[in-house]
């Protein structure tokens, strides 16, 4: 290629080779590590495809398509809907916003801006589209084009500065110069730039902590289909007790056990005095301090709400709930899961249907119907241990921006509880413990993470993962970890770029609009 040195002629390839090609590249960037590089000529690819004439959307959508199936195939093992809903609604929204952003760019252009600034409205539309993945009735940021270099913690050290939307700033701007010009020092400074500030700062001495804790992260392996919600609780107790017991566990200062680890949904009002609740609260005793676990649990309102349902004269609220038993006598603290899988916990855009549907928009909000979420992060506290803990709930480990919140409240250990059971041995649970290191490089925070079937582990503040269960394995991992105060520039700043492309898209978007009032067409 002209651009990447090694063919000559990519450009006359017909637009379904182009799409082709660009898909595959992609797949391969997300599912081979080692391949990871591919991601900056697949872009290339894109931006070539999206300036052509002849139905460059649908080409566009073709490529992405190629994209969301082959690396987000694993979500049909939950539900099938699931690839439909990549495949049929991301990949269109990703289309839509690099398709935009290039006739944005013509017309700019049109305008007199003939620089690299012309370029602009393609970066601000691509990182707008992701910023709204952030929040809106349908996030899904899995595919954020930083998420891809989640094996290679090597390569994003600088995440702790800006976040994942500064690794998809930087595959934007790679692919955008290395269309745009062929001067080779500027290609390879845009390139290799970040890569040699990231290496600096792997290399560099581990932020030191005088407090660090002994820790015992617990995989039971009990199967997500067959045994989970069948089993009685009592036993999956004693399975626990069981591995706690075989693993040497004592007087271990937080037990980390996986999420709804208690599947059975019991009122919050009366939590502790189950014999379940009671057995459980003995053997985390028998065996530590503290423990941080899953559990499904529900209260009740007067009022009618967009997410409650009626049970006689009141109503009830559902929840995907962390709870958390301290060392001292206090009862178990509450935090509720903020961010819910959409179709498996939540029906999108459930405020504005609720009215038409009634109680349908709540049951089509997957098995688990619509929950109720907390409107802030919780951060759960032992003064005794010195322990301020971040219970981050399974997709919520996504989310880079809302995850930073807990270290701005205060957080110095992530403790991440899930159950990755649901999409079988595929890459799925694999990404999305490599996720995680992310997470922690962000907040430059250890990380303790609890997969119901794996892969459990603790990554350190460099995003590397220590000692592992790995898939379908049951055990326990005792570890002694350091409590990391402080906030990294990402925690204090936030993620500014998503907010600040949003509006030059917004602007954009605006001016394009009107200037088809003075046909000038983009």
């Amino acid at each position: 290629m002209h651009y990447f040195g090694a063919m000559t002629d990519w450009k006359k390839l017909n637009s379904f080779s182009l799409s082709l090609l660009a898909g595959i590249c992609l797949i391969a960037a997300w599912t081979w590590s080692p391949l990871v590089v591919l991601l900056f000529p697949a872009w290339v690819m894109l931006l070539e495809l999206a300036g052509r004439k002849k139905r460059p959307l649908l080409f566009l959508y073709l490529a992405f398509a190629i994209w969301n199936g082959g690396t987000t195939y694993w979500i049909a093992n939950a539900h099938p809907l699931g690839v439909i809903a990549t495949v049929g609604i991301n990949a269109w929204l990703m289309a839509f916003a690099l398709w935009f952003g290039i006739r944005a760019r013509a017309m700019f252009m049109r305008l007199g801006l003939r620089s690299l600034t012309a370029w602009l409205p393609v970066v601000a539309s691509w990182m707008a589209f992701e910023h709204l993945h952030e929040y809106w009735g349908l996030a899904f940021p899995w595919l954020h084009l930083g998420n891809t270099f989640y094996a290679w913690p090597e390569l994003v050290q600088w995440y702790s500065l800006i976040g994942n939307a500064g690794g998809t700033l930087w595959v934007l701007v790679v692919a955008i110069i290395w269309y745009s010009t062929t001067k080779k020092f500027t290609r390879t400074a845009v390139l290799l730039g970040p890569v040699l500030l990231s290496m600096v700062m792997f290399f560099m001495p581990e932020a030191s902590s005088s407090t660090s804790l002994s820790v015992a992260v617990v995989q039971p392996n009990i199967n997500s289909y067959t045994e989970k919600w069948s089993t009685p609780e009592r036993t999956q107790i004693q399975k626990v007790d069981r591995l706690l017991k075989e693993s040497g566990a004592s007087d271990v200062d937080l037990l980390v056990l996986p999420e709804t680890f208690l599947p059975k949904a019991r009122q919050e009002l009366v939590l502790e005095k189950s014999v379940n609740d009671a057995m459980l609260k003995q053997v985390l005793k028998n065996y530590g301090k503290s423990a941080i676990f899953g559990a499904t649990t529900y209260d009740f309102q007067e009022e009618k709400t967009y997410f409650n349902r009626p049970m006689g004269d009141r109503y009830y609220t559902l929840y995907n709930t962390a709870l958390f038993q301290s060392s001292t006598t206090k009862p178990w603290d509450i935090y509720h899961k903020g961010k819910l899988v959409v179709g498996g916990e939540s029906m999108p855009f459930v405020k504005y249907l609720q009215p038409i549907l009634g109680d349908w928009a709540l049951e089509l909000g997957g098995t688990s119907g619509t929950l109720g979420t907390s409107s802030e992060r919780t951060v759960f506290m032992d003064t005794v241990l010195g322990l301020k803990l971040a219970p981050i709930i399974c997709w919520e480990n996504e989310f880079s921006g809302y995850a930073t919140e807990y270290s701005r409240a205060g957080a110095n250990l992530l403790a991440v509880i899930t159950n990755d059971g649901w999409w079988g041995d595929t890459d799925g649970h694999l990404q999305h413990m490599r996720f995680s290191g992310l997470r922690a490089i962000e907040q430059r925070k250890y990380v303790v993470r609890s997969a119901n079937t794996g892969i459990s582990t603790i990554l350190d503040t460099k995003g590397r993962p220590l000692d592992r269960l790995n898939w379908e394995e049951e055990g326990v991992i005792l570890s002694q970890v350091p409590l990391m105060d402080g906030q990294t520039l990402y925690v204090k700043t936030g993620n500014w770029l998503g907010p600040l492309m949003s509006i030059l898209f917004g602007c954009t978007f605006l001016i394009v609009l009107i200037s088809r009032f003075f046909r000038i067409k983009p």
